[in-house]
């Protein structure tokens, strides 16, 4: 069973309604230990000894990580690759917003290790990044796996804040 768990809270849920595809949110969450950075066609996954996952007031320490995703929000990211280090490539833009990345079987994802990721093409700019995790306990929902999603960068924040305050002013005239 996969979860999708968004993280963050307020403005941000506001922008999970914009990708229903296949993605979807239940409760807010913090990651740590888990880092992703895309510098042009490589995306570069870093998973440290000890990652942990909150969801509400638990925190779930991290045995495994097996998916790696860029997200996409408004339909502007889209991107090819082949499957690599043992992960098979995957990618959905049906719907609003899309997802392209890899993915393992659970029981062959790694932790304290990082991987290297090389899509053939790359348009757009990605929103955010989802991970597919094993935890050491039990989800809301039931199960230990799950997917989660890493917190947009302040800028895609203050981004989506502004857009917010403009709409709101416009229906106010």
């Amino acid at each position: 069973m996969v979860f999708w768990i968004r993280t963050g809270a307020g403005l941000l849920v506001l922008g999970t309604l914009a990708f229903a595809q296949s993605r979807s949110s239940f409760t807010p969450a913090t990651i740590n230990g888990i880092t992703t950075t895309r510098i042009g066609n490589q995306l570069t996954l870093n998973v440290n000894a000890t990652p942990t996952v909150t969801i509400g007031s638990n925190v779930y320490n991290v045995t495994e990580v097996f998916g790696v995703w860029s997200l996409d929000n408004n339909d502007d990211f889209s991107a090819t690759g082949p499957s690599q280090n043992g992960w098979n490539f995957h990618s959905n833009t049906a719907g609003s917003g899309g997802i392209a990345g890899w993915k393992t079987n659970p029981n062959n994802g790694f932790i304290n290790n990082t991987l290297q990721f090389n899509y053939s093409t790359v348009t757009g700019q990605e929103e955010a990044y989802g991970y597919h995790v094993r935890v050491n306990g039990t989800l809301p929902g039931g199960g230990n796996t799950g997917y989660v999603t890493a917190v947009p960068e302040p800028a895609s924040m203050i981004a989506l804040g502004a857009g917010l305050l403009a709409l709101a002013r416009r229906r106010r005239k």
